[in-house]
């Protein structure tokens, strides 16, 4: 799935794309896209411009100067690209193309395209309880220290770091080497780690996401390495399912273990 550098990367090559210039054109070639069923909204698109893009953890937010918003979650599989603008182009899997200029803004596949009004968006449930953006440009560490302390303090810290209520933005990959570069346990409880770890964990999981944002590599010293050498004690990488939805977790138990160092 992607995580909160992608969303973040996403919003930034969209910004630059489509800031400043008028939509010409929108389609949805792909039958299943969600788009099909939103005729007239779809139309309103046409003529407006991008007036902000936001990244809300693992959520992109399009709005626009027809008082309309385009909802992106990209899934597992879902992504967004920005190819110039040629006449008969194909594009028969994307969900939706935007042209404005000489660009298309192209969207193939996700868990959720939908255009809504700003004040459906205002009052999303689901937007309005996302935890605090790591990325977010006034994002620190004691804001991500609070919001785990205000978290279930008997859950194990793992499966609460995927919790987007929590803090919004962590997936599977940056849980685990979060919590490997912080070596903290993922199987421990909240209420078994000091507000001074927690500290770190924040502090080294913000970090891989930013590095991740800038640069567009993602680290894998942990993440589906299990029976491989740990890159830091050489003892092998372990793996099993955590949590309600069963997402699997990479650890070495041995410099991860409580009262490591």
């Amino acid at each position: 799935m992607a995580e909160g550098d992608t969303i973040h990367r996403t919003a930034r090559l969209l910004r630059d794309a489509l800031a400043g210039k008028r939509i010409v054109q929108v389609a949805a070639p792909n039958p299943q896209s969600p788009l099909r069923r939103q005729g007239r909204l779809v139309e309103k698109l046409i003529g407006s411009s991008m007036t902000e893009i936001q990244a809300k953890g693992k959520h992109l937010l399009l709005h626009f100067d027809a008082d309309l918003v385009l909802h992106s979650h990209l899934g597992m599989r879902g992504s967004w690209r920005v190819v110039p603008a040629e006449q008969g182009a194909c594009h028969r899997r994307a969900w939706v193309v935007l042209t404005a200029g000489d660009v298309e803004a192209v969207e193939r596949d996700g868990s959720r395209l939908e255009l809504r009004t700003e004040r459906e968006v205002r009052s999303d449930p689901r937007l309005r309880s996302l935890g605090p953006d790591v990325l977010a440009p006034q994002f620190d560490a004691p804001t991500g220290v609070a919001a785990l302390r205000r978290a279930d303090q008997t859950r194990q810290v793992g499966e609460v770091l995927l919790d987007q209520r929590v803090l919004a933005g962590i997936g599977n990959i940056y849980k685990c080497e979060g919590c490997w570069s912080a070596r903290i346990d993922p199987w421990r409880r909240l209420a078994d780690l000091s507000d001074d770890e927690l500290r770190r964990l924040v502090i080294e999981t913000a970090a891989l996401m930013r590095y991740g944002l800038e640069t567009g590599r993602t680290p894998r010293s942990v993440y589906r390495r299990a029976g491989r050498p740990c890159p830091r004690c050489g003892t092998p990488i372990w793996s099993r399912g955590q949590g309600d939805q069963n997402r699997t977790t990479y650890w070495c138990k041995s410099c991860q273990a409580s009262g490591a160092e």
